[in-house]
């Protein structure tokens, strides 16, 4: 088998001190052969990688050269296959496995051979580390209810408890073997800090308590880290020995993933940022971060190869497509299909048609299709990407999202076809419309002054828009069913709480009906009288409903799932909602009356966005597989000085920014071709 990569030439070319926009990245796309591939690493000398290979629910480790030829399995299949870690000297690979139940830590040969088990407790072992002398690896493992710090012999023996403190401790060795940096989780609490190896000489480096270790810079002298202190996932560096934090990234979407260019100037990470998940680049002294990726697949498990001239990752390519279910489960039909993505749908007033959004035509576009089934017709055809499809309550228009100009505006076009108006002109983003029950205003988000957000609202006839709230972190408005009042998140709370909130329309103060957790995604029930939304608190997402004052909250779901995306029936008496326990994503219903729950789907993909028809009977939703390929792209461009500018911002360039407080209903939407 030979593994082939994606290759993107970046190259930003400069004559003079002429400044040019960056050009758009050229891609080459190199599928490889039938499978899914994720967490690559690279050894000290780079010659090959490592990686792990999954098909039919197996894993196996798998090494292949940079090119992705001489491609071959370097140790048993299993169910569950984690993390492989090359050896100092590049002869063996450790990896998690439960090849022999529970997961516990293994190593192999990098050459191929005989694996041979290191850990054999009762528990849950993984996330090893070797020790830069190669003699010892580092592991967390699970014995008493909590994540403990040990180290075992390379060639096997009795571990070494290094830490067993009650608490949740998941640890990795400094670049010269010598100490230990930590992420402890106790409870809701995550706070990393610096200890030596005999487990009694500490330095707390965080104390925030929403702190996500990430690793050591390659001279020892600071830990990255990811922070989730303002409610969003941000990137920070500490210094070990004395120094404050230094924020590196500021965004109103997560970043996440942060690792350090061999040389330790840089920091590669994944960021949700311009609403779709992309690899980005920052310096480590700080400043403005670089795009490398734009495309509307999901990157994750980022890699830097060891000449630090380009990045490795996993790249996402799920194909979603339209269903539609009885609301009883059972049998799904497709509505749509092609070699193109179809994602968003939503229903028709009427129920005769779905809106959705396609990129079957190049560009992200306006596309509807009977609920009978059909050929689907496209709706709108500029150069930018619209999605957002939300239908007007007499079916008459569609409102919309379009990048067309320099930001994301909400436009307006006839449902049965022609000239699309736009409707917002704000200096940021606008995102999310909703119309009004009576159809003459559309409320939506905006973007604005350094990415804080607030609800709006637009005549649907178009004029001058209204600010609705002024926190500066509001988002997913929805409208109560008499027109006088919006539900909306605000995210501004601290550690990443966030709250559900009533604004009268006739003016005054928002109302607070939450007070614990995270609230997103509130949803009016038809009569006004009770809110459905996601509500986090601890590990677990579930559905929550509550009366329209706030009082009497319920919360529905098990700690085995997640629970989320909730969307009232018509008549009130049923929650569609999305369920993951354990698996890929299922619609599910629920009876908010008697809390019985039922799945009603079981594909080989994961599902999204359901919505209900509105005679009640069926439910529209998407469906996707994804599948995920490596893919490597060359930086060094990116990274070159630029002589026209004494800054590097002229380098950096960012697309619309695309908010939801539903970031779980976001599908990749990107087909692939051989």
């Amino acid at each position: 088998m030979r593994i082939r990569f994606a290759l993107l030439a970046l190259g930003l070319a400069l004559p003079g001190c002429r400044e040019k926009a960056p050009p758009s990245p050229k891609r080459t796309v190199l599928t490889p052969q039938t499978g899914d591939y994720t967490q690559v690493r690279y050894p000290r000398d780079g010659k090959r990688m490592a990686f792990v290979a999954s098909s039919a629910d197996k894993y196996a480790v798998w090494t292949a050269a940079t090119d992705g030829s001489d491609a071959k399995e370097v140790g048993p299949a299993s169910t569950w296959i984690r993390d492989p870690q090359w050896s100092p000297d590049g002869q063996w690979i450790a990896y998690g496995s439960d090849a022999a139940a529970p997961p516990d830590v293994w190593v192999v040969p990098a050459a191929g051979g005989e694996a041979r088990r290191l850990t054999t407790d009762r528990g849950l072992e993984f996330n090893q580390r070797w020790s830069p002398d190669g003699s010892r690896i580092l592991y967390s493992g699970n014995h008493s209810g909590h994540f403990d710090v040990f180290t075992v012999s390379a060639q096997g023996g009795a571990p070494d408890t290094i830490l067993a403190n009650g608490v949740n401790d998941f640890a990795t060795w400094s670049p010269d073997g010598k100490r230990l940096a930590v992420q402890r989780t106790e409870g809701e609490r995550n706070t990393v800090e610096v200890l030596t190896l005999d487990g009694h000489t500490s330095r707390p480096l965080t104390k925030e308590g929403r702190e996500f270790f990430s690793e050591w810079s390659p001279d020892g002298r600071e830990v990255l880290y990811q922070s989730n202190r303002t409610g969003t996932g941000d990137i920070w560096i500490v210094p070990v020995d004395s120094g404050a934090p230094r924020q590196l990234t500021q965004d109103i979407r997560n970043d996440w993933n942060p690792k350090f260019s061999p040389d330790g100037r840089w920091v590669g990470f994944v960021s949700d940022r311009g609403g779709q998940q992309d690899v980005w680049i920052v310096s480590a002294a700080g400043g403005e971060a670089i795009r490398v990726t734009d495309d509307p697949g999901r990157e994750s498990d980022l890699a830097w190869a060891p000449d630090g001239k380009g990045v490795t990752f996993a790249y996402a390519e799920g194909l979603s497509q339209i269903w539609v279910m009885p609301r009883e489960g059972g049998a799904a039909r497709q509505l749509t299909s092609g070699a193109k993505g179809s994602w968003d749908p939503q229903v028709s007033p009427d129920g005769q048609w779905v809106a959705f959004t396609s990129n079957r035509a190049g560009t992200d576009d306006i596309w509807v299709v009977a609920t009978a089934g059909g050929e689907p017709r496209r709706l709108t055809t500029g150069s930018g990407d619209d999605h957002d499809a939300r239908w007007s309550p007499d079916g008459a228009r569609i409102a919309f999202v379009s990048s067309l100009g320099t930001d994301d505006n909400i436009w307006v076009v006839p449902a049965a076809g022609g000239q699309a108006t736009q409707l917002t002109s704000l200096a940021g983003d606008e995102s999310d419309p909703r119309w009004s029950p009576d159809g003459r205003t559309i409320a939506f988000q905006a973007a604005f002054q350094s990415s804080r957000t607030d609800i709006w609202t637009v005549a649907a006839g178009g004029g001058e828009p209204t600010r609705v709230t002024r926190t500066g972190n509001a988002g997913g408005a929805r409208w109560r069913p008499d027109g006088k009042a919006l539900a909306f998140t605000d995210f501004g709370q601290a550690q990443g709480e966030a709250r559900v909130y009533v604004v009268p329309l006739s003016g005054g103060r928002p109302t607070q009906l939450t007070s614990e957790g995270w609230g997103g995604g509130p949803e009016w029930a038809p009569d006004g009288r009770r809110i459905a939304f996601t509500l986090h608190t601890g590990p677990s997402f579930d559905v929550a409903v509550m009366a329209a004052d706030g009082s009497g909250l319920r919360k529905f779901g098990t700690a085995e799932s997640w629970e989320i995306a909730p969307i009232w029936s018509p008549n009130g008496a049923t929650i569609a909602f999305l369920s993951k326990a354990p698996g890929n994503w299922e619609v599910a219903s629920l009876n908010p009356s008697s809390g019985e729950i039922h799945i009603l789907t079981k594909t080989p993909g994961d599902e999204t966005g359901p919505q209900w028809t509105p005679d009640g009977k069926s439910l529209i939703f998407g469906s996707q597989d994804d599948s995920h390929k490596l893919v490597t792209v060359r930086v060094e461009a990116l990274l070159a000085p630029n002589k026209c500018s004494r800054s590097r911002s002229s380098l950096s360039w960012t697309s619309g920014w695309e908010p939801s407080p539903r970031w779980w209903m976001s599908p990749t939407r990107r087909s692939w071709s051989s």
